[in-house]
């Protein structure tokens, strides 16, 4: 064998072995519990295809029952849930516009949130809790004292704070 077809024949073998441990160098590091990704986003599909978990940030608009219900008032990184038809059914997340954090748990159509507690860095916490009828009942430390209020179908509110009057 010529002394150059012998070097060309080792260079070869040196890339071939350096670009296969190259290889398996990767793939461990990608297998490894030690790996962070990184994204924006990600979307977890049902079997059928459809959205049912979205993790972002931001995430995106709501939609109910396959259609856009309007912009969120304001972005909104975090985790959404989806019903099997697409519509929004809940989320964990913190709005970029006031600081606060939300949970929210909505009806099947995604158009009421049933469930809500928010916790804003600078007025305390409120838990929502409201029937598609609109009754519903809220309990709040926003105005820096604890309230309880409560509305009927009619849309009439009942408070209950300190300092108030007690009803008969």
């Amino acid at each position: 064998m010529s002394r150059a077809l012998s070097s060309t024949a080792l260079a070869v073998s040196f890339l071939a072995l350096a670009a296969c441990g190259w290889t398996a160098w990767r793939q461990q590091q990608a297998q490894s519990p030690d790996q962070v990704l990184q994204a924006r986003g990600l979307v977890i599909r049902d079997a059928q295809g459809q959205p049912r978990l979205i993790l972002g940030a931001p995430v995106p608009d709501p939609a109910g029952g396959g259609k856009p219900l309007g912009p969120r008032a304001a972005p909104l990184s975090g985790v959404v849930l989806l019903g099997p038809d697409g519509a929004e059914r809940g989320g964990y997340g913190t709005l970029d516009v006031g600081g606060e954090a939300i949970l929210t748990l909505d009806d099947a159509t995604g158009a009421t949130e049933v469930f809500k507690v928010v916790a804003n860095p600078d007025r305390g916490a409120t838990l929502m809790v409201k029937h598609q009828n609109n009754t519903g009942a809220m309990l709040t430390s926003w105005q820096g004292a604890p309230e309880l209020m409560f509305v009927d179908d009619s849309g009439r509110s009942f408070y209950v704070r300190p300092g108030m009057p007690s009803a008969p």
